[in-house]
């Protein structure tokens, strides 16, 4: 049994209330991407953040979002 290092949750320290946040990634969603770092945007509790993945899946950078708007696509 071979486990990638890409597999499993992934973890890391929200850098606004310095909780532990533990996250699966939506590696279907990631099969089509073209460009990395690919963006991923969590919300956790009341804030934002955007974890930049690099080509292995791996936390390349965090950003904390300062202003969003949440939009919706259609199927």
């Amino acid at each position: 049994m071979v486990i990638l290092m890409s597999e499993g949750l992934k973890w890391f320290q929200c850098p606004v209330c310095k909780e532990s946040i533990h996250w699966k990634l939506p590696e279907d969603d990631l099969k089509k991407v073209k460009r990395f770092p690919a963006p991923i945007v969590i919300r956790h509790k009341d804030h934002y953040l955007i974890c930049y993945l690099d080509s292995h899946y791996q936390l390349a950078d965090t950003e904390i979002a300062t202003s969003f708007v949440e939009g919706k696509s259609k199927e």
